[in-house]
């Protein structure tokens, strides 16, 4: 799908992107496959503190 072809704003548009969604979820590899195949996960995101 182009971006020109986006209907809304949210994360899919339909069913069907619902469901390819999914599929893509359940392939996902966790931290330990990841890690067997010499890969690492990106890093977790989070805002630091900041003192002034």
């Amino acid at each position: 799908m182009k971006k020109d072809d986006v209907k809304s704003g949210n994360m899919t548009n339909d069913f069907e992107d619902v469901v390819e969604l999914g599929k893509q979820m359940e392939k996902m590899r966790d931290e330990q496959e990841l890690n067997r195949d010499g890969l690492t996960q990106d890093p977790v995101q989070y805002e630091q503190d900041q003192e002034e």
